[in-house]
């Protein structure tokens, strides 16, 4: 029996995370176009795929709290949809970098990585949605 590749529905899926997202930022932010594209684990028939999405998004100038604020915006509607959040390894003085993870219904596992500039003025943000795996066909 072969599993039937859910590509489709992940591609739609990590989309909707994506605009669900952007939609909470807070006012004037600027957004920019996102990138969405399909993930390979090799080049052979059977490889697993996954959808990701990246979204680039620039705080707007005067923003209390500049970029951390959006953010701040990103990780609570993550944590109020059910996604369970840490803060990555690869924060430092002057950003910050929180993973977030989620299983589907049938068991996937989804992940959201957030990154944004720290200081009041800094305005830098961006955010990778990445869908489970899934056989390529």
């Amino acid at each position: 029996m072969t599993e039937t590749s859910k590509i489709d529905q992940y591609q739609r899926e990590a989309q909707t995370i994506a605009t669900d997202l952007v939609a909470v930022v807070p006012g004037n932010t600027e957004v920019l176009n996102w990138d969405s594209a399909l993930g390979t684990g090799g080049g052979t028939p059977d490889a697993e795929v996954w959808w990701q999405v990246s979204q680039a998004m620039n705080a707007a100038e005067g923003l209390v709290g500049g970029a951390g604020a959006v953010g701040d915006a990103l990780a609570a509607k993550l944590e109020a949809d059910g996604w369970d959040g840490n803060e990555l390894a690869r924060s430092n003085e002057s950003r910050a970098v929180f993973g977030f993870n989620r299983e589907d219904a049938e068991g996937g596992d989804w992940y959201v990585e957030v990154r944004y500039r720290l200081g009041e003025n800094a305005r830098g943000v961006d955010f990778l949605v990445v869908s489970p795996t899934t056989p390529a066909q």
